[in-house]
């Protein structure tokens, strides 16, 4: 069950995709990645194609703590159209981590969908109207060789980007509980000369009323 924060004094952020390329950790092996056969939609162009592709993310260092995963399952649907590979469907896996309040074990369910478009490119050649490498203004284009595409760092950036920046233990935690209490206590009491700007000159005239 996923949990999140409503709280001032706990920020709900999310990850850029700037941090997330920050925090990707480089000992994974690459050797090991395993890559979604697209030949299917090569020969057949138009048609939407069912799949199921799993995925290995290693554990992240994130802001200090340390992250593991579940095995990543995508499932959805892919399709060709000209030179672009369209690839849809949600991302699952569970993230473990620990309490920001307790440290205690904490599992987060990630349920994402995404909707990406790959660019089929080729090496020898650049397609009619494709423009070359060094002319194109997005850094971030998702591309593939060949019949077989790498859906590692697109697993890997969803899932980061879904995070909460902290953890938070089932049933609420009662550090950040209290945490929270004390912030928010804290903020009414800083806001209550603004809110009342003539409580004392009030209570002046309610003593003389009185008199």
């Amino acid at each position: 069950m996923k949990k999140r924060f409503s709280s001032p004094y706990f920020e709900k952020k999310r990850l850029t995709k700037a941090s997330c390329r920050r925090i990707i950790s480089f000992g994974h092996d690459w050797r090991d990645v395993m890559y979604l056969d697209v030949s299917k939609a090569l020969r057949a162009p138009g048609e939407e194609i069912a799949f199921t592709h799993r995925d290995e993310i290693p554990p992240q260092e994130i802001f200090g703590d340390t992250v593991t995963f579940d095995p990543v399952v995508m499932t959805g649907f892919y399709s060709m159209m000209e030179h672009n590979l369209r690839i849809r469907g949600r991302l699952q896996t569970v993230a473990h981590g620990t309490c920001a309040g307790c440290f205690a074990p904490v599992d987060y369910q990630v349920d994402v969908p995404f909707d990406e478009t790959f660019l089929r490119i080729s090496r020898e050649k650049t397609y009619a109207g494709m423009p070359e490498e060094n002319e194109t203004d997005d850094d971030e284009r998702l591309a593939f060789e060949g019949s077989k595409v790498e859906l590692h760092q697109l697993a890997l950036t969803l899932t980061l980007l879904e995070l909460p920046i902290r953890f938070e233990c089932e049933p609420e935690c009662e550090v950040m509980k209290q945490a929270r209490q004390d912030n928010e206590s804290h903020a009414c009491q800083k806001e209550l000369p603004d809110q009342h700007p003539f409580s004392a000159l009030q209570q002046l005239l309610t003593k003389d009323q009185e008199v």
